[in-house]
């Protein structure tokens, strides 16, 4: 029991340090209603997958098959997508490397980054790229489910964006 217990903390432990790691624990946004908004008006976004870790590739993951993932679905929902755009789908995918007697935790990131300026009585408005609608969340797998656990994550995140930004956007 005393052992289970060690392997339980070890594992939370990881799962902390990935998500303190990525960023993306600290990050406000959401699918709210306010964070629809923010997508309002967008015309063409880009998207920008993070390179992996060498666990990951190890496990079967690869940026550039997520890229490409990305992009079908992005275009198949009618989104246009140009690798110029002010706005991009921002995909970052964090996966800890506990040693071979743990499993792999995981943390998939989601959000469109885009330019804002401050309103208040700055001298110049230098542009922040900031986060305005995300998603993210936290997971475990074994080695031989990463690859499906993280791209039905992605998938399923990359969905709720299309959902987000079709409401605000219908097509005429």
């Amino acid at each position: 029991m005393i052992r289970k217990a060690g392997w339980a903390r070890s594992v939370w432990s990881v799962c902390a340090v990935a998500a303190l790691a990525s960023g993306s624990a600290a990050a406000a946004t959401s699918d709210s209603q306010i964070e629809r908004a923010s997508l309002s008006g967008l015309t063409t976004i880009s998207v920008v997958v993070e390179d992996l870790a060498p666990v990951a590739q190890k496990n079967g993951l690869s940026s550039s098959a997520t890229q490409t993932e990305v992009e079908r679905r992005l275009r198949q929902a009618g989104i246009s997508i140009t690798p110029d755009a002010d706005a991009y789908l921002y995909v970052h995918v964090t996966v800890a490397d506990p040693g071979t007697s743990l499993p792999l935790p995981y943390l998939v990131d989601v959000s469109l980054m885009q330019e804002v300026t401050l309103p208040r009585g700055v001298k110049t408005r230098t542009p922040l790229q900031v986060p305005t609608w995300g998603l993210n969340r936290l997971g475990m797998s074994d080695a031989g489910g990463l690859r499906v656990a993280v791209n039905g994550r992605v998938d399923e995140f990359v969905d709720q964006f299309i959902k987000a930004f079709q409401s605000v956007n219908p097509k005429p």
